[in-house]
């Protein structure tokens, strides 16, 4: 499965840009030949080499563009969902194939008007050829703007998509709001964790790496997408939530059993429960802010989490324990199977 490649994202270019690319290659042919040779014969070889240049100009660059779009099909499924979810699957292959396709029309009225301006009987047949040869591309290129538009909209949207890479072992970490989530990535990764906008939430995401034996594991948290109830969003969000579960390979649910995030232990469990129910990937809870919990707050999450461990992520205490919990029972048996997988071949 393919990943969207952001330096191979083309440049999308607007129906006007277009049209002034489509003249200045028009203009820039010159005559050539023999000045012996007849007036009429040169004007219609210049036409003739106008109209091939400026279409075969405006031909590549469209089929170019729609071209070094991602192809929805062979698109790994948790970026096929997104696009799936902002732009419509159909109306995004509609939309590149329009595109794409109209450089079969544009090399067809340069066609025919190479056969009209050849059978020319006198200039002012030139001049006519020529008038409508730029009126049907110059049209043809105006019928295009939405779709050029709504491609360049497109562009812009996977240009922000956060670099996750969905080939990666991920651990998605959830959680009501303010328990933790972003602090425990600034923990555990080896690197600055890399900020940025998740679609269908203003919040931001932190996406860190853990390098383990050369190897790279993903850790993202999910503000504003697993921190509330799937019942309480409309559908679009609920789809959008859903994509993650193409990502993660583990789920990682921290639980602040203080008050301090403003959320019930209830109210955690609730979410706990739900987000159990919606992903297939395996899920384990671990309780924050041991350190300024109490005894009896700390007791009361154990008996409704059974967490496999305890952490402060104020201070990073315990979190790599979390860490290698989860990889030495998820991560390691995926990897070693895939190892051996390869010695077979």
């Amino acid at each position: 499965m393919e990943v969207v490649d952001k330096a191979k994202l083309p440049y999308i270019y607007s129906a006007d840009e277009l049209i002034s690319m489509f003249l200045a290659a028009y203009g820039r042919e010159e005559a050539r030949g023999s000045e012996a040779e007849p007036a009429f014969v040169r004007q219609k070889r210049l036409e003739i080499r106008r109209i091939v240049t400026s279409g075969k100009t405006i031909a590549t660059t469209l089929r170019e563009m729609a071209l070094r779009m991602p192809f929805l099909d062979k698109l790994h499924p948790f970026y096929r969902e997104l696009i799936d979810v902002v732009f419509g699957a159909q109306n995004y292959k509609h939309v590149v194939a329009k595109v794409g396709n109209a450089h079969v029309a544009i090399r067809a009225i340069a066609k025919e008007t190479i056969t009209v301006v050849r059978t020319a009987p006198d200039k002012k047949g030139i001049l006519e050829a020529k008038r409508m040869y730029k009126a049907r591309i110059i049209d043809l290129l105006n019928d295009l703007k939405p779709e050029l538009d709504k491609m360049r909209e497109i562009v812009l949207f996977l240009r922000k998509l956060p670099a996750i890479d969905p080939n990666l072992f991920t651990i998605v970490v959830a959680g009501a709001p303010n328990v933790g989530k972003s602090s425990f990535v600034r923990c555990v990764s080896t690197a600055k964790p890399e900020v940025a906008e998740y679609p269908f939430t203003t919040k931001q995401i932190h996406l860190g790496h853990i390098v383990l034996r050369g190897d790279k594991v993903q850790v993202i948290d999910t503000p504003g997408l697993l921190d509330r109830p799937l019942s309480e969003r409309n559908q679009i969000e609920r789809q959008a939530v859903l994509a993650l579960k193409h990502l993660a390979g583990a789920i990682l649910f921290i639980v602040d059993p203080t008050p301090h995030s403003g959320y019930s232990l209830d109210t955690q469990l609730n979410l706990w429960r739900e987000i159990r129910e919606s992903f297939p990937a395996p899920a384990v809870a671990v309780l924050n802010k041991v350190d300024i919990a109490t005894e009896e707050e700390v007791k009361k999450a154990r008996e409704l989490f059974s967490p496999i461990a305890e952490m402060s992520t104020a201070n990073c205490q315990g979190t790599k324990d979390v860490v290698d919990y989860i990889l030495n029972k998820y991560y390691v048996p995926q990897a070693l199977e895939k190892l051996r997988a390869t010695a077979r071949r």
